[in-house]
C-alpha cells in the first residue's frame, strides 16, 4: 500500500485486485455450478435409461420361455411408475453430488403388445426369427410363385365349384324333362288300356282308365312349372357363375384359365339350346290341356253308353243289343287324343350311379372328419371361452397391417410373411401333433378361428381339400384318357337323346366329383401323416371313377390306408400354404389368444392387452438453481 501527498494510504490496487478475485470466484462458481447442473441433468438422464432397462428385464418369464416373446406384464400405469422410483432413488442416494430436489416420475400410456394392428408383436417375432434361430434365406420370387399358386388354386376351386352348383341344378332340370317324359308314357299307355277295355267291351274298366288317364294329364302343367322353376335357377346360378369367375380370371394363368373357358363354354351352349326345349315343354302343356277336353268327353259319353246298356230292356227275346257298335262311338272320341312323344323314350339312363354322384358332389363344405380322421384317432370335442382373448377384445376392422405389410397381394415383405408362418409351425400344436394343450389344434385355430376343436379341425380340413380339389380338377383336364373315361359315364348317365352339350357339361360335373372325391382321399393321407404331391400325375391317382360311380363315399372305406411317406407335401407344409390365405393382423391375434390361454394354466389372471411392448417415462426434479426434465423410451 502506498501513501499519497498527505502521507494518507492508498488502498485502489487492494480494491482492484479484490473485484478481479470476487469476479474469478464468480466466474469459477458459475462454471462449478453449470458443470453440476450439466452433470445432474447427463447424471438423471443415465439414471432414468438405466431404471427403465431394469424395468424392462422383468418381462413375462413363461411367455419368454415358451414362445421367445418379450413382454412386460403391469396392472397399472402408477404401479409402473413405483416401480421405477427405487431403482431412481438408489442412483441418487449414491450421488449427493448431484443434488436433484422435488423430484417426480411419471410414465405415459404404455405401447401394449395388442396395440397397432398386432405391428408390434409380429416385430418381435421377427426379430427372433432372424436374429435367433432363422437362417434360411428365403427367395421373394419363389415365395410370390408359391403365394399365387395357392391363391390360384383357391380361385380355381371356387370357380370350378360354382360350376359344379350349376352341374347339380343340370341334372335337377334334366330329371324334370323325365318325369314329363315319363307322365307322356304313362299317357299313352293308359290310353292304349282303355282303348283296348273299348274294344272288348269294358265300358266300366275304361271309365276308371281314363280318369287316371285325366289325372295324368293334370300333372303336366305342375310338371312344367318345375321345369320353369329349375331352369330359372340354372339361368341364375350360370348367370352368378360366369360373374365369379370373371372376377378370379386375373388369379389364374392363362393356360388354367383356357381350361376353364372350354367348360364354361359348353355351359353357355347348353343354355342357347335350353330355349328351344322350353318352347317345346310349353307347348306339351297346351297338348296336354286339348287332350283333357277329349278324355273328359269320352268319359262322359262313356258314362252315357254304359247307363244306356245298364237301362237297356229288349223288346221282345230276340232283341240284341249291339254293345260295340255303342263303344266304337266312344273310340271315335279317344282317336282325337294327341299322343306328345317330345320327351317320351329318352334313352336308357343310369339313374343310381347319377344320384350317387350328385351326393357325392354335396360332400363339398360338409363335416368329412368321420371320413378322413385315421381310425383309432379321436377328434377332440373341447370349446374354449374367447371372451378375454386379444382377437375378440382388441382387434378392430379398422386396425392396420403388421410390418409385413402383407394383404393378400405381391410385395417386398413375402420373407417376413414367411418367417411368420414358420415361427407359427413351430411354436404352435396342430392335429398330428403329440403335445397336448388345452386347445388341442391351435394352427387349425389360428385359421380358422373357432371356440371348438372340431369346427377348427373341420373348417381347415375343408379347406385343404378345396384346395387339393383345385389341383386334381387341373390334372384331370389335363389328362385325355380320364376325361374319356368321365365322358363314357356321362353317355351312360344322359342316355341316348337330349340336348347336345349335354354329355359335355355332365363330363365336366362328373370330373368336379371325381376331383373332389381324390380330394378327400388325399386329406386322409395327411392326416395319416403321409405325404401329397400338390400337382398329381396319372400314376399317383387312387380314385377309380368306376369305384366311385358305384360304391359312393363307401369306396373311402374300402381303399384303407392311403400314406405316401415319400413324395409331396405333408400336412404341415399344407396349413403353411394355408396361411398364405389368412390375412393379417387377424393371423397374429390368434397367436396371442393361445399364447394368453396356455400362460393362464399357471397364471389364471394373465391378460396379453396387460402387457406392454414399448415405454416412455418422463423424470422431473430441481437442481440447486434450475429446473430439470428429462424422457426416455425404451421397447423390446
Amino acid at each position: 500500500m502506498r501513501k499519497n501527498l498527505m502521507g494518507e494510504a492508498d488502498a485502489s490496487i487492494t480494491v482492484f485486485l479484490s473485484l478481479i478475485l470476487t469476479c474469478i470466484c464468480a466466474l469459477m462458481g458459475g462454471l462449478f455450478e453449470s458443470v453440476r447442473t450439466a452433470g445432474s441433468g447427463w447424471y438423471m438422464q443415465m439414471a432414468l435409461d438405466s431404471s427403465l432397462d431394469s424395468l424392462m428385464s422383468k418381462y413375462h418369464r413363461d411367455v419368454w420361455e415358451q414362445y421367445r416373446i418379450f413382454a412386460l406384464e403391469f396392472d397399472e400405469r402408477g404401479g409402473l411408475a413405483a416401480e421405477m422410483e427405487p431403482y431412481l432413488d438408489s442412483y441418487f442416494r449414491d450421488a449427493p453430488f448431484y443434488l436433484v430436489t422435488d423430484r417426480n416420475l411419471t410414465v405415459s400410456s404404455p405401447v401394449l403388445i395388442t396395440d397397432g394392428g398386432g405391428r408390434w408383436f409380429e416385430k418381435e417375432i421377427l426379430d427372433y426369427m432372424k436374429k435367433g434361430i432363422w437362417n434360411v434365406e428365403y427367395d421373394a420370387g419363389i415365395l410370390k410363385e408359391t403365394m399365387d399358386g395357392v391363391k390360384e388354386a383357391e380361385s380355381f376351386g371356387a370357380i370350378a365349384e360354382q360350376y359344379q352348383e350349376c352341374g347339380r341344378q343340370l341334372l335337377k332340370l334334366e330329371e324334370s324333362i323325365e318325369n314329363i317324359g315319363e307322365s307322356l308314357e304313362r299317357q299313352k299307355n293308359y290310353l292304349e288300356a282303355g282303348d283296348r277295355q273299348l274294344s272288348n267291351g269294358n265300358g266300366t274298366g275304361f271309365i276308371k282308365t281314363a280318369e287316371k288317364l285325366k289325372k295324368e294329364l293334370e300333372r303336366i302343367p305342375l310338371l312344367v312349372r318345375e321345369y320353369e322353376e329349375k331352369a330359372e335357377e340354372l339361368s341364375r346360378e350360370i348367370r352368378m357363375a360366369e360373374s365369379g369367375a370373371a372376377k378370379k380370371q386375373g388369379d389364374l394363368k392363362p393356360p388354367n384359365w383356357e381350361l376353364l373357358s372350354e367348360e364354361m363354354e359348353s355351359y353357355r351352349s347348353y343354355t342357347d339350346k335350353e330355349g328351344s326345349r322350353h318352347r317345346e315343354v310349353k307347348q306339351t302343356e297346351v297338348t296336354a290341356e286339348r287332350n283333357k277336353a277329349v278324355v273328359e268327353d269320352a268319359i262322359r259319353q262313356a258314362v252315357e253308353v254304359q247307363e244306356y246298356i245298364d237301362s237297356w230292356e229288349p223288346d221282345d227275346e230276340d232283341d240284341e243289343l249291339d254293345e260295340k257298335r255303342l263303344w266304337r262311338r266312344v273310340l271315335s272320341v279317344t282317336g282325337k287324343f294327341t299322343y306328345d312323344s317330345r320327351f317320351a323314350g329318352t334313352g336308357k339312363k343310369d339313374r343310381k350311379k347319377r344320384k350317387v354322384l350328385e351326393a357325392l358332389s354335396r360332400l363339398a363344405g360338409s363335416d368329412l372328419l368321420s371320413i378322413v380322421v385315421p381310425e383309432g384317432k379321436k377328434v377332440s370335442p373341447d370349446r374354449i371361452d374367447k371372451q378375454q382373448f386379444p382377437s375378440v377384445t382388441e382387434m378392430s376392422v379398422t386396425e392396420m397391417p403388421g410390418f409385413t405389410g402383407y394383404n393378400g397381394g405381391a410385395g417386398n415383405f413375402l420373407p417376413e410373411t414367411a418367417l411368420l408362418h414358420e415361427y407359427a409351425a413351430g411354436f404352435y400344436t396342430n392335429f398330428l401333433s403329440e403335445e397336448e394343450r388345452h386347445v388341442k389344434y391351435e394352427q387349425e385355430y389360428l385359421l380358422s378361428g373357432s371356440a371348438s376343436d372340431r369346427e377348427n379341425l373341420k373348417n381347415t380340413v375343408n379347406q385343404i381339400i378345396a384346395i387339393r380339389e383345385a389341383m386334381n380338377l387341373m390334372s384331370l383336364l389335363k389328362d385325355p384318357e380320364k376325361r374319356r373315361e368321365a365322358e363314357l359315364l356321362a353317355a351312360a348317365i344322359t342316355g341316348a337323346s337330349g340336348i347336345a352339350p349335354l354329355v359335355s357339361v355332365t363330363t365336366f360335373f362328373i370330373l368336379t366329383v371325381w376331383a373332389l372325391a381324390e380330394s378327400v382321399e388325399d386329406v386322409k393321407a395327411l392326416l395319416e401323416g403321409g405325404k401329397v404331391p400338390f400337382l398329381k400325375q396319372g400314376r399317383e391317382w387312387r380314385v377309380s371313377l368306376t369305384g366311385l360311380a358305384e360304391s359312393g363315399t363307401g369306396l373311402f372305406r374300402e381303399l384303407g390306408a392311403s400314406g405316401n411317406e415319400g413324395e409331396g407335401l405333408d400336412y404341415q407344409s399344407y396349413l403353411k400354404l394355408l396361411f398364405w390365405l389368412s390375412g393379417l393382423p387377424k393371423k397374429e391375434y390368434r397367436m396371442m389368444d393361445m399364447i394368453q390361454k396356455n400362460i393362464r394354466t399357471s397364471q389364471p389372471s394373465f391378460l396379453m392387452r396387460k402387457c406392454a411392448y414399448r415405454l416412455e417415462a418422463e423424470y422431473k426434479g430441481r437442481g440447486t438453481v434450475i429446473p430439470i426434465s428429462k424422457k426416455a423410451v425404451k421397447a423390446y
